[in-house]
């Protein structure tokens, strides 16, 4: 598994740690779409499914549903371990993300489908905010989403959310680092252990 990198390529699927409503630990898993040009942010989608175990291959990634609305993020790990790239899916077309659907609010702009147009304010309203997510906050987003805090289509709101689920706790953040950590480990057993099974070469016999 690849770390997950500004590097990412479209299509890219990674897991985003998570715990669901009932406080099991696990994860859900994105899909890297593109870097908004002039580098203000990489696109993201984030899936409805939440995982205990991982999938092994691409087609048993269920990709019908969004957890919440596509959103940018930085790609910048500096709180938690790096999430890893779990599938490339090398026939990946941006429509399979409603590419053109897809729409972000700017201070008077609404980004839609890769164009800019001016919006007004009620406009803007409508849409996800072009908030640049640290990636420990998608935690706190996609935990909140999980605990049914927030449907599909809303915004992340600060004031809805517990006090002790907020990103500025310490406490919840300390929560968000071990769970992140948690997962971390739990991806690199796997590897390890996928790499055990698989077969050793035998040596070429020398003649």
């Amino acid at each position: 598994m690849k770390p997950l990198m500004s590097n990412a390529k479209q299509g890219d699927l990674f897991y985003i740690p998570a715990m669901n409503k009932e406080g099991k630990s696990g994860f859900v898993i994105g899909r890297y779409i593109e870097l908004i040009p002039t580098n203000v942010g990489h696109l993201i989608e984030v899936f409805a499914k939440f995982y205990t175990e991982r999938p092994e291959s691409l087609a048993e990634v269920d990709k019908n549903q969004r957890l919440f609305r596509p959103i940018m993020c930085s790609l910048r790990f500096a709180e938690i371990p790096r999430w890893k790239i779990l599938f490339g899916d090398p026939g990946y077309d941006k429509s399979q993300s409603d590419y053109d659907s897809i729409a972000i609010a700017f201070d008077t702009k609404l980004w839609i489908g890769g164009k800019s147009r001016s919006a007004t304010k009620d406009e803007l309203r409508e849409f996800e905010d072009s908030t640049c997510w640290r990636m420990h906050h998608i935690v706190f987003r996609v935990n909140a989403h999980l605990a049914g805090i927030f449907g599909p289509n809303d915004r992340y709101d600060y004031h809805r959310v517990p006090k002790g689920q907020r990103v500025d706790d310490p406490a919840a953040k300390e929560e968000v680092i071990a769970l992140a950590e948690a997962m971390d480990a739990r991806f690199k057993s796997w590897e390890e252990e996928e790499k055990a099974s698989k077969p050793r070469k035998r040596p070429v016999a020398q003649s």
